[in-house]
């Protein structure tokens, strides 16, 4: 049923200044007029919209209504271009400020009517004085104000006069009592006039009854429903009967986490609410120190000792920007109604500068107080990473954006890895910390743990049992050698662990009151002494200094995961199953690097005192999480409700059996795009009539290489304008391009497409690079809309940088082309491990496991799928754009193969046979969708601005 719109209004805005000393929050969530919108009832909540919504935007509003006020999990699978940010945003935000109205309104008739009837309950007396010696001795609290209670503004006679206006509780019990003692009466007289003073205290008997309302309520509906108690209406039962039901959820008002892969994506969940939606309420981003630091060193300093830095520099009471801090979190911009209430990093960094106030401490004051706190998703999947920024999940709203990566996301969260390296920077800072006679029992202890672990690692003697090149690999548990043996070896017993435990809590305290004891600087002046120039960016945190405060924050990390690790992993302990140990061996890059010294970071050079030498190797201990359930379940178990939304979400059935989680519903929205505005078909055989398969064993042939290369060569010379080629590896495309080369077809390629190739490994920069390129040499052709030697392709790998997040919208990307299925490293040890593990656990039987997990094929087949659908959503980013997907794969025939493709993909997906019977389809799409654009004003836009906003 279509919901049915009632409002359409706009108003000017509100631009009261904000007294930030006295700013109150009339409402958690406001409608900000001046923003246009439309009104809708969608699931019995009214929801602002700022334009007719999508038939698959009023799918997702109601689909997730439904999901929150049922308390329920949830996933949505939105197609890329459909709104679905912005449908989700209004959703929550609209049912979150009904909840809230709905929960006023249940606590106004709750209050009235356990001020009618709370104070005949006869514990409130008995919890109210039960302490006394005397219950006179009330008279001294009965003048004391209590803000519970509604009668502050009346007298005692007055609402003596009320209660006793009251029905009143009449028992059997007490009728025959009086019956039986005819001196009853006088003793009660007698009893009462020594009571006098609770008798009187009809306003605190109130207030205890809205203190205890819980309790109250209780009372109320038991002496109603057995009749005991006069003038309670059957609308005050049910409305009793409602907010005992409902439990804390009848006045909690939950948060709302909303997590997306990266912090560009969160930027562009922020824009979104600000910009296109009315709703007006308090929010916050989390980030990283890298991110937000405006301390002048930051430039100087590398990502990974940023947060070192900030220690020491707060420490020596020497960063200026961290004083001021709440002077960012109150500024009257950030407050309601300043033009940054809704705001972002970026917001927060420029305003930092500005002010010289730390807009990292900011954020986090800020987001205390938060009602919708937007951050990368790892800051909720990670127990440690949550714990450090004050996440606190219990009931609140969790939605997990571009949530297709989310199984491997948890697993990773709940994984650990540390090297040798870290662990010998442990070592030698806790001798440090025992050379100056800093809590030497807690730091020898750890120093033990991580020397005998450093030993391990680095014995030659080790055996491995994997080797992938020049990498090796040992797992446990294994054949006649479990983990408990293993740890028993390191002598990792649990009461060893237990210690080290205790130690790392010892330090952690010892580290905080540090940091708090602002007026401690003979540390400092000992630095200072001991030739440390705090001014030296050089030297800023060097552990070679003669004398060290405390250990480092990474190495407090590594001794925090080691601990939780063991502690999962131990046999007999709750997720000892869920776990694989591993060592592995590989070169160490800077033993094999021109400029080893130069190429050294910071952390790298505390290794300087110990060793002048690189070793040739490095090696690292693993915790392998088999089981995303570990971090996941706890999560949903916390939270009031668990979205899970992307644009490619599909296949589904593996998340609710890998996270543990039960989802009540799922949604596959369709796309806005109109079926005649793209094509999706799949090519079996190419130009010389053999199968395109792109499988290990195929790859290698010169055949299937020249079928390859003339299929792409001859969509180029009919695709106008933008297109990505996507294939499994970077080894096939190396094939393909040597082939190529040598056969000429990359030459053809040329005249019609620019080609580029996305570097494999590349920095950040290095891939910004190439974007920017790519778009420069579109924006430049002459003839936009129509084939031209000015086109460009880019040749990429599933799960790269081009296939997850980038925008190529309109004229960036009118084809994506798809060689093969991206199935994940067959001798990957950790897939592996995992296709072992989801064997072991897929069982139906009664009795040998519950989880019922998919088995390691299917499980192994849905990685590759998913890939798949994420690369197709480069393009089609919005309702106006057009485009073609063609799969250049013979098992794309196949109905098992299409069934886990994107609803809007296999819905309209067509198979052909050759190249030439799809190229007659493709000519006449091009053509007609060509012409369209040439008789509208699209090919006037300011190409300058497409394709530059990534989501």
């Amino acid at each position: 049923m279509s919901p049915k719109r009632i409002l359409s209004r706009q108003s000017s805005a509100d631009n009261e200044v904000i007294d930030t000393k006295n700013a109150i929050v009339t409402e958690p969530i406001r409608i900000d007029h001046s923003v246009p919108t439309k009104t809708y009832y969608i699931g019995g909540v009214q929801v602002h919209f700022p334009f007719a919504p999508y038939p698959s935007q009023l799918g997702m509003m109601n689909h997730m209504i439904g999901a929150l006020t049922k308390s329920k999990n949830t996933m949505i699978e939105s197609p890329t271009g459909s709104g679905k940010s912005l449908a989700l945003l209004c959703a929550v935000l609209a049912w979150r400020r009904s909840l809230i109205a709905k929960q006023k309104k249940l606590s106004e008739n709750v209050k009235r009517i356990v001020m009618n009837f709370g104070m005949h309950n006869p514990l409130l007396l008995k919890d109210r004085y039960g302490n006394m010696d005397d219950p006179s001795d009330a008279a001294a609290a009965e003048t004391q104000p209590d803000e519970k209670s509604s009668n502050a503004d009346k007298t005692p006679a007055d609402i003596k006069q009320e209660v006793e206006e009251k029905p009143k509780v009449h028992t059997d019990d007490q009728d025959e009592n009086a019956a039986n003692n005819p001196n009853s009466q006088n003793k009660d007289t007698t009893k009462n006039a020594k009571n006098e003073a609770p008798k009187v205290s009809i306003g605190l008997l109130i207030a205890t009854a809205m203190i205890k309302r819980e309790e109250t309520v209780s009372f109320i509906l038991d002496m109603a429903k057995s009749r005991t108690l006069e003038g309670v209406s059957p609308d005050d039962i049910a409305v009793l009967q409602d907010f005992k039901n409902s439990g804390i959820k009848a006045t909690y008002k939950p948060r709302i986490y909303f997590g997306s892969r990266t912090h560009k994506q969160v930027s562009q969940l922020v824009d979104e609410l600000r910009r296109k939606t009315p709703y007006r309420l308090r929010t916050a981003v989390l980030g990283s120190r890298s991110q937000t630091c405006i301390h002048n060193r930051r430039e100087k300093i590398e990502n990974e000792s940023v947060e070192e830095m900030c220690h020491m520099l707060r420490d020596e009471d020497k960063c200026d920007p961290y004083s001021n801090y709440r002077l960012m979190a109150a500024h009257k911009k950030i407050m309601q109604g300043g033009e940054l209430e809704i705001w972002d990093l970026e917001d927060l960094v420029q305003l930092g500068r500005k002010i010289k106030a730390c807009p990292y401490y900011a954020s986090r004051e800020l987001a205390d107080s938060a009602d919708l706190v937007f951050c990368p998703y790892n800051y909720i999947l990670d127990p440690t990473v949550r714990e450090a920024a004050g996440i606190n999940l219990k009931n609140s709203i969790i939605i997990f954006d571009e949530a297709h990566n989310i199984e491997n996301a948890a697993r990773n969260a709940g994984s650990y890895e540390v090297t040798d390296k870290a662990l010998s920077i442990l070592t030698f800072e806790c001798a440090k910390m025992i050379e100056n006679n800093k809590l030497v029992k807690e730091h020898r202890l750890i120093m033990a743990l991580a020397e005998s672990l450093v030993h391990w690692l680095q014995d030659e003697d080790n055996e491995y049992e994997y080797q992938d090149y020049e990498t090796y690999t040992s797992v446990w548990p294994k054949q006649n050698y479990s983990v408990e043996r293993l740890l028993d070896y390191l002598m990792l017993t649990p009461g060893i662990v237990k210690k080290v435990k205790t130690a790392h809590g010892t330090i952690e305290d010892y580290i905080r009151k540090l940091r708090q004891d602002k007026s401690d600087s003979l540390c400092v002046k000992k630095l200072r002494s001991n030739g440390i120039n705090s001014g030296d960016e050089e030297n800023w945190a060097e552990p070679e200094a003669q004398f060290m405060r405390h250990l480092s924050s990474s190495s407090m990390r590594t001794v925090g995961g080691l601990l939780r690790m063991l502690e999962n992993a131990w046999p007999g302990s709750k997720f000892a199953g869920d776990y694989r140990i591993a060592i592995i061996r590989y070169p160490n890059p800077e033993a094999h690097s021109d400029h080893q010294q130069n190429g050294r970071s910071k952390r790298n050079r505390r290794l300087g005192a110990m060793s002048k030498e690189i070793p040739p190797y490095l090696n690292t201990l693993a915790f392998w999480c088999m089981n995303p359930g570990v971090i996941f379940r706890e999560i949903s178990e916390l939270s009031w409700s668990v979205v899970l939304t992307s644009g490619t979400l599909s296949p589904l059935e593996s998340y609710a059996s890998e996270l543990q989680v039960e989802f009540a519903s799922t949604l596959e929205a369709s796309h806005v795009i109109h079926p005649s505005r793209f094509c999706a078909l799949s090519v079996q055989c190419g130009p010389s009539g053999a199968p395109l398969e792109a499988k290990y064993k195929t790859a290698d042939q010169l055949a299937f290489q020249d079928d390859m290369g003339e299929a792409i060569m001859s969509i180029t010379k009919i695709c106008p304008d933008g297109m990505l080629v996507f294939a499994p590896s970077y080894a096939l495309l190396n094939k393909l391009f040597a082939r190529w080369e040598n056969t000429g077809v990359l030459a053809e390629i040329k005249v019609h497409k620019e080609v580029f190739i996305e570097p494999q490994g590349g920095s950040s920069s290095e891939f910004d690079k190439l974007l920017k390129a790519f778009r420069s040499h579109l924006y430049k052709s002459e003839n936009l809309g129509q084939p031209s030697p000015r086109g460009a392709i880019i040749f990429a790998v599933y799960r790269g940088k081009v296939s997850e997040g980038i925008d190529f919208s309109d004229y960036f990307c009118r084809t994506v082309v798809n060689i093969g299925i991206p199935y994940p490293a067959f001798k990957d040890v950790q897939i592996i491990l995992k296709r072992e593990y989801n064997d072991a656990h897929s069982s139906p039987k009664v009795g040998i496991d519950s989880r019922q997990l998919l088995n390691g094929s299917k499980w192994y087949n849905i990685q590759a799928f998913r890939a798949i659908n994420q690369a197709l959503g480069r393009c089609l980013r919005h309702k106006n754009d057009w485009g073609a997907i063609i799969m250049l794969e013979s098992r794309f025939s196949y109905p098992w193969n299409i069934s886990q493709l994107s609803k809007w993909v296999r819905g309209s997906l067509n198979v052909y046979f050759t190249l030439d019977e799809a190229q007659t389809y493709l000519k006449a799409f091009y053509q007609e969708r060509i012409h369209e654009d040439l008789n509208s004003e699209t090919v006037t836009e300011d190409m300058a601005t497409l394709g530059l906003i990534e989501d």
